[in-house]
């Protein structure tokens, strides 16, 4: 995971001692594409959160479902991965993060997370969610050693999660689990934006709530200042670039979809000049909306599938504009996502369909100068029509001092500089 894999290494290049506790990665479970690159400063304990003998049924399962990949049996047991995938994202509306596969991680973890302290001085945790389970190993902990200073970080919220919040009874269970797991144990609550900070503060009240956004690791990006000073010209046809998840109804790039083709129908841009490319494991998600909408009548739309971060980032940078999708619901006002801050230094103008500037990801780009946001077809054709004509598009004025303040260097110096302060408050 980026966000704290990428604290980890700056910490670690600042001059700490950095051990980062973290899940067994299978190749059964699916490619892992973003995971930071640490060096060697950094200590890596991988603990299995699943035990042996089921390891074993799902890499035999696994293999067995791969063997005839480009035949039936492989189509078929895409399929059904695919349909229980579908079928726990359900499920997940009512019971929220009750009952996730990463609860069997929790014991091991626990134990290796005891011996490291018995091995080694440490004098903080820093945990991130999601899964719950980070948080509970780190509670368990802090509640062995209360010396140590516990930050939780919530890149996404636990309880009312927009998009796996539990309901009824089970979200009763949820609440009780986040406050017993957090209450009288962590020292501060981190999170990414200000309507999430809110939402725990409301809950949490006796605990301090601190916002330190995502953002984009400099040695990543090393020119970005340039990219930003480069002004993006067009030179005729526009490739639009999505790198993430798609959730229907809730991350739907529909609106586009319905701008595009109106303009192409009524004759005014040429469907060979304009291409939506898709990266990411969403082809069943994407080809029901698709097949919903008849959305790719024009053939405009490239499904690429799943790919390495770097060929990720590399489709960005030859892109002409960048699609942002996000939820405008209330309760998704405060997501703010790592991939809007590799878009910001990208030099990419950016699009943000489904939000406006009272979301947090809308106000972030309207503020630096960066995108347009919009759930309207009519106002995206307009803005497709005249970037076509003056082969820019006129919205794009980064501001880059703005976007400097999000590195993660910055951001990582932040949480040693309170963690500072709460290590001399306790020694007075």
């Amino acid at each position: 995971m980026l966000r704290i894999g990428q604290w980890a290494k700056y910490w670690a290049s600042q001059g700490h001692d950095v051990t980062v506790l973290t899940t067994k990665k299978y190749d059964f479970m699916g490619p892992f594409g973003l995971e930071a690159d640490l060096p060697r400063e950094v200590t890596v304990v991988e603990v299995p959160c699943l035990p042996s003998w089921l390891q074993r049924r799902l890499k035999r399962r696994a293999g067995a479902d791969q063997a005839p990949a480009c035949g039936a049996k492989g189509a078929n047991a895409e399929a059904r991965a695919s349909a229980l995938k579908k079928n726990v994202r359900g499920l997940r509306r009512y019971i929220g993060s009750m009952l996730d596969i990463h609860d069997l991680w929790v014991a091991p973890a626990y134990k290796a997370g005891m011996r490291l302290l018995a091995e080694n001085r440490y004098d903080a945790i820093v945990s991130s969610y999601s899964p719950p389970a980070t948080h509970v190993v780190a509670s368990k902990l802090k509640k062995k050693h209360p010396d140590l200073v516990w930050f939780a970080d919530f890149r996404d919220l636990w309880v009312n999660n927009h998009i796996t919040s539990a309901q009824g009874i089970f979200k009763k269970f949820e609440s009780a689990k986040e406050r017993r797991t957090l209450h009288g144990l962590a020292d501060a609550l981190i999170t990414v934006s200000r309507p999430l900070a809110a939402d725990l503060q409301s809950r949490h009240p006796t605990l301090p709530v601190w916002v330190i956004e995502n953002g984009f690791d400099p040695q990543e990006f090393p020119t970005w200042m340039q990219s930003v000073s480069a002004g993006p010209r067009l030179a005729g046809n526009i490739t639009i670039c999505y790198a993430g998840t798609i959730y229907p109804q809730r991350r739907d790039p529909t609106p586009l979809f319905t701008a595009v083709n109106e303009l192409i129908d009524a004759g005014l841009i040429s469907p060979d000049k304009v291409s939506i490319e898709f990266y990411g494991q969403n082809e069943r998600e994407l080809n029901d909306i698709i097949q919903r909408t008849y959305a790719n009548r024009h053939n405009i739309i490239k499904i690429k599938g799943f790919v390495t971060r770097q060929a990720s980032l590399e489709a960005q940078r030859k892109s002409n504009l960048l699609l942002l999708l996000e939820s405008g619901e209330p309760r998704a006002k405060g997501m703010l996502t790592g991939k809007v801050f590799e878009y910001l230094v990208s030099g990419i103008p950016i699009l943000a369909v489904g939000i406006d500037n009272t979301h947090a990801a809308g106000e972030l780009l309207e503020k630096t100068g960066t995108g347009f946001c919009s759930n309207d077809a009519e106002e995206l054709k307009g803005l497709l029509l005249a970037a076509i004509e003056f082969k820019r598009f006129n919205f794009y004025k980064p501001h880059k001092d703005l976007i400097a303040k999000y590195s993660r260097e910055k951001q990582a110096q932040s949480i040693i500089d309170r963690l500072a302060a709460f290590q001399g408050a306790a020694s007075c």
